[in-house]
């Protein structure tokens, strides 16, 4: 009779070498069901048992009763590991715990339908991400390939255990320098592991409502909430500090000093100006009109704009190459590099004119953060709902499908108040729309679309 024990490598290599004339298994208590069964030959193979819940029926008190007894190969050893057969046999007791019979699933997938991780994640991005044309479709993809794939890649998507989820995001939390020494920051970290459990869990629930994978349980479910809650920022610049970065920005010039001013003057996000093309331009009707494809919400957002914006435009050179107006190659791209900017040229142009560094650190959402709070003080209570639209956040109602372009008046004139506020302007009733028509970049035409509002 052998003892059981938690099985070691050391101790199992021990057994390899003692000589035997019949077989014998090493149960390890590390696993329930999973042993080591030692032949008189010398070799090696991983045997697993299970019971599955609910196959027993149910007692009296309607308690599901495990079923008869059965037995897994899980390979041979050396070639699977002890890590590894522990890994597979806690996924088979999970599933055999949930009802899943390890055995049936295994050789329904080894005939219709059997999905690795990676090969399932391969289908997401072309069938789903690439498909809608997502914005975020290079979020998606670096999740897979630099934190999801590399962990559990070729495991089963049918079989994936909460333990494995719990390992890759373990694994992205931790920051390491990129691979073969690439240039750029590190890569990891909390916020990185959330962004790839959010994005492992959108791809299980897919899978699962596009049935391909038999599992109705999603294994990713509620695990970011075993990460740290995550910070919401709060950086809000003073009417001053707004005033002082203003200035730098315009010191610093076109493209991302640009950028940034138009980034002050109207609250957009960062990406609907700095990817912003010359046809969204009116600067007859003083508007921005994001399409639907390109606004994170999948709608038409319609941005006022003020006069200090509409002068900044004028003066931007004409794209020769392309439709990207904020570009530093002749629009053929648009700007990257934003946070660097706010980083490192801002910061400095900032302290050659004040003579100190700002005490709070810039970011494209601390200014929109700024615009939304100062407009809120210059409106009043009554001003939420109109800060709301000037943020372009979602409004899901019948109302806002049709009305596209309602309250672009009222918009405009909370945006010249805050904009004469910023520039110490002293005329706030100068309207943008008064600004000569004369202009470098071509007027819109708002095809397809309702009359805009005087």
């Amino acid at each position: 009779m052998v003892l059981a024990k938690r099985l070691t490598d050391a101790a199992i290599q021990a057994a390899l070498r003692t000589p035997r004339t019949q077989d014998e298994e090493l149960p390890d208590t590390a696993v329930p069901g999973l042993s080591l069964r030692l032949y008189a030959s010398g070799n090696a193979t991983w045997t697993h048992i299970f019971r599955v819940t609910g196959e027993g029926g149910t007692n009296k008190h309607g308690k599901a009763l495990l079923g008869k007894r059965y037995r897994l190969g899980l390979g041979a050893y050396p070639a699977v590991s002890l890590e590894a057969a522990r890994a597979k046999a806690s996924a088979y007791n999970e599933q055999a715990k949930r009802g899943i019979n390890p055995k049936q699933a295994l050789a329904a997938n080894a005939t219709a339908g059997g999905f690795t991780i990676e090969q399932l994640s391969a289908l997401f991005m072309e069938e789903y991400v690439r498909s809608r044309q997502l914005d975020s479709a290079a979020l998606y993809e670096n999740a897979f390939k630099v934190h999801i794939v590399p962990i559990v890649g070729r495991g089963l998507a049918e079989l994936l255990s909460r333990e494995d989820v719990r390992k890759v995001m373990n694994a992205a939390r931790v920051k390491r320098a990129r691979p073969g020494g690439g240039r750029g920051a590190v890569i990891g970290g909390v916020e990185a592991s959330r962004t790839a459990m959010r994005v492992f869990r959108h791809m299980y629930s897919w899978a699962i409502e596009e049935g391909k994978v038999r599992r109705r349980d999603n294994p990713c479910s509620n695990i970011i909430k075993h990460l740290p809650k995550a910070k919401r920022g709060e950086t809000v610049l003073s009417l001053e500090e707004a005033r002082i970065v203003w200035q730098a920005a315009g010191d610093c010039g076109y493209p991302f000093g640009s950028h940034a001013q138009l980034m002050l003057l109207t609250g957009c996000r960062l990406d609907e100006w700095a990817s912003a093309e010359e046809s969204w331009i009116d600067l007859q009707e003083a508007l921005m009109v994001v399409p639907a494809a390109s606004y994170k919400s999948d709608r038409v957002h319609v941005v006022p704009l003020v006069s200090q914006a509409v002068e900044i435009l004028r003066r931007m050179p004409a794209p020769v190459d392309g439709p990207y107006i904020l570009s530093s190659r002749a629009g053929r791209m648009p700007i990257k590099g934003v946070a660097k900017f706010f980083k490192s040229r801002l910061s400095d142009q900032i302290r050659a004119n004040t003579g100190a560094a700002l005490s709070k650190r810039l970011t494209s959402h601390a200014l929109r953060r700024t615009v939304a709070t100062r407009l809120a003080e210059l409106l009043g209570d009554e001003g939420d709902k109109l800060v709301k639209r000037v943020l372009g956040h979602s409004d899901g109602s019948v109302t806002a499908i049709y009305n596209r372009y309602g309250y672009v008046r009222e918009m405009r004139r909370a945006l010249e108040l805050w904009a004469n506020e910023l520039t110490l302007k002293a005329d706030s009733s100068v309207a943008a729309a008064s600004t000569p028509a004369t202009h470098v970049l071509p007027r819109t035409v708002l095809a397809d679309q309702e009359a805009v509002p005087n």
